[in-house]
């Protein structure tokens, strides 16, 4: 039997698209298909916590301690070192900009600088545009300039000029080297306009090297703040302009005096919703990013695309090796309206213009903390806007951090979220750090959005299970799954995993591992106990979409488990909860075949024409695409190879 569920971790070992040996084969989703293999893991919720601190002394502080012997230090940890507490000074390194023009900019400005303590005076105001788009003359002239002379008058930063001597094909110049920064981030504030136009009067002598598609001046506001002592230092402002910070794991080398900016937009459709980006982080950064990953490739086959699914197949090796629950889907088509989409803490995907799928309902279930990217060529091409494109909808439905392009990136311009998410959480960047390493081009397109400080994993797991569980916490639940993942992926012993699990008296109340449970008992092949472990936990506080996905986990096991009665009753729960369940021909096999074996002619026959009408609805599109059907790339991402200006360092 297959499991629709979202854990691609199953009891033989995998190998990942990265060529990691992982504890759970990578599967892809089949909720069309059913010749398509699903395994499944789940969890989530927040579990009673009024026993939790009796048993730190008992039942988790043993727990701890066998964590600490089969995992070893090293998986312990696994992320970085523990960061500086939010109030140490952190605030002092933060330059905060906001629009004096547009009402509630300065509002989101001093309550950022509130909460992360930021000097009152590096929190500087600009007249701006109110409008998205501002002109590059008016950016230079009412933005760029009056920030380095504020900057400068503060002894922020300290400039040494430079003469270059004049070419036969360039005049001399006086160039600003950044010589000394006491701060290393500035925080853009909702209402700052986030892209400029292409009106850079005359062609750089420089620009005639690039390609003539890149010889374009229109840039997101906060790539060209992220490389502004760079464009100081007197590189061309035509075309995108490479990263000297790409991919480094040193992020020392992420400083004004190295050529960069650390860049972060508190922004979204409301000021409130560019508030709660701050408040998200700072929760997020107390209790843990907490949850499940999901990542959603599209399969395609030309050449020039396929880095796209890489780097998203990239982020989900990183996420499933720290240990977290995931999901990789490989069909084409983004995930489907009715996908069970619980306790989001990851997600990313391509390619839609706008959000859609299970995103689009009432609620999500986004997690404190929880970071989200969808690759398209405009994904934050209306950032206040909830309804269209990416950045804006993500935010409103409870994203903390993001990334988009404000216009046409080209796909080598866009961020590399695979090694985002690897400096995050094995190299101890910040937020802002490592979606800075991600992008391979600057004064380009892109725009990150989130607190640039946010550092969910200034702890180690096992340290955060140990905070958890002595504060009373309930998300200490979360911490245990992660551990209970490494220890199994690392000592391979099933039999040993699902005895330390069946002995933690928190699995019995806590949906998290409950379902947990669950999935170790099916994996081991004793499906009635797992079905009873979904049953147990659907039973619980669990979420509305953690419940759709047990229900119909519940009802897989006991058919695999020769229970046709019970697995009926689960299917027709599942059927009444899931408004429109992605797998609805396959739901509807199920409870025919059922129906049947059970004698229950009448309930088959309605299921039968239940499905012969779906199937007449979906005659014309088959099931499994043809490749004819499967556009040859995304529509709107142009693949051609954007190569960077040369980079001379200053």
């Amino acid at each position: 039997m297959k499991l629709f569920s979202m854990k691609c971790r199953s009891v033989a070992a995998g190998v990942s698209p990265g060529g990691i040996t992982l504890g759970w084969q990578p599967v892809s989703r089949s909720i069309l298909n059913p010749q398509l293999a699903r395994q499944a893991h789940a969890g989530v919720g927040k579990a009673d916590p009024s026993t939790l601190g009796t048993m730190l002394d008992s039942r988790v502080r043993a727990f701890l301690w066998s964590v600490v012997a089969l995992v070893g230090p090293g998986a312990a940890n696994a992320a970085a070192a523990p960061a500086p507490a939010v109030d140490d000074g952190r605030g002092q390194s933060v330059v905060v900009i906001y629009n004096t023009a547009f009402k509630g900019s300065k509002d989101v400005a001093d309550y950022y600088a509130k909460r992360r303590n930021v000097p009152d005076s590096q929190v500087i105001g600009f007249k701006l545009p109110t409008g998205e788009t501002i002109a590059r003359s008016e950016y230079e002239a009412k933005l760029e300039r009056p920030l380095v002379e504020a900057l400068v008058e503060r002894k922020l930063i300290q400039l040494r000029n430079q003469i270059r001597p004049a070419t036969e094909t360039s005049p001399g110049r006086v160039l600003q080297i950044v010589s000394e920064a006491s701060i290393r981030h500035l925080v853009v504030c909702y209402g700052v306009p986030i892209r400029t136009t292409n009106d850079i009067p005359g062609l750089e002598p420089e620009a005639q090297q690039i390609p003539e598609p890149l010889r374009r001046a229109d840039a997101s506001i906060d790539a060209e703040l992220t490389a502004l002592p760079l464009l100081l230092a007197g590189q061309s402002r035509t075309g995108p302009l490479g990263n000297p910070g790409y991919g480094t794991t040193n992020k020392a080398a992420l400083q004004p005096t190295a050529g960069l900016f650390v860049v972060g937009r508190l922004d979204g459709p409301t000021p409130d919703l560019a508030k709660a980006l701050v408040d998200r982080a700072l929760e997020a950064e107390e209790f843990g990013l907490w949850g499940r990953g999901y990542f959603d490739i599209r399969s395609v086959t030309a050449p020039a695309y396929k880095p796209g699914d890489q780097w998203i197949s990239n982020a989900w090796v990183a996420v499933n090796r720290y240990g977290y629950d995931t999901h990789l889907d490989t069909q084409p088509a983004t995930l489907p309206e009715g996908f069970p989409l619980s306790h989001v803490a990851f997600y990313a995907g391509w390619y839609e213009a706008n959000m859609n799928g299970p995103f689009t309902l009432p609620k999500v279930e986004f997690m404190p903390g929880a970071i989200a990217y969808h690759l398209h060529s405009f994904s934050a091409g209306a950032i206040r806007s909830s309804e269209r494109t990416w950045v804006g909808p993500l935010i409103a439905k409870g994203v903390t951090a993001t990334m988009g392009c404000v216009a046409e990136p080209y796909l080598d311009g866009t961020p590399d979220i695979g090694l985002c998410l690897a400096r995050l959480m094995f190299s101890g960047f910040t937020w802002g750090e490592a979606a800075l390493a991600s992008q391979r081009m600057l004064s380009w397109q892109t725009t990150v959005l989130g607190d640039p400080l946010y550092h969910p994993y200034r702890m180690n797991a096992l340290e955060r299970l140990k905070d958890l569980a002595t504060r009373g916490q309930g998300r200490a639940d979360w911490a245990m799954v992660v551990l209970y993942n490494r220890r199994h992926e690392l000592t391979r012993n099933l039999a040993e995993t699902l005895k330390s699990i069946e002995a933690e008296p928190r699995t019995r109340f806590s949906p998290i591992l409950r379902e947990k449970l669950g999935d170790f008992q099916h994996a081991a092949g004793l499906h009635e106990n797992a079905a009873l472990s979904y049953r147990d936990a659907a039973g619980l506080r669990a979420s509305p979409q953690q419940r759709k996905r047990l229900l119909w986990n519940c009802g897989m096991s006991f058919e695999a488990a020769n229970r046709p009665s019970d697995a009926y009753d689960a299917y027709l729960e599942y059927r009444r909860e899931a408004d429109k369940p992605p797998n609805l021909s396959i739901l509807l096999e199920r409870l025919e075949a059922l129906a049947t074996t059970l004698k229950r002619d009448k309930e088959a026959a309605k299921w039968r024409s239940e499905l012969d009408k779906l199937r007449r609805q979906e005659a014309p599109v088959s099931v499994k695409p043809t490749p004819a059907a499967i556009p040859a790339e995304p529509a709107g991402l142009d693949a051609s190879p954007a190569t960077p200006r040369g980079l001379s360092r200053p």
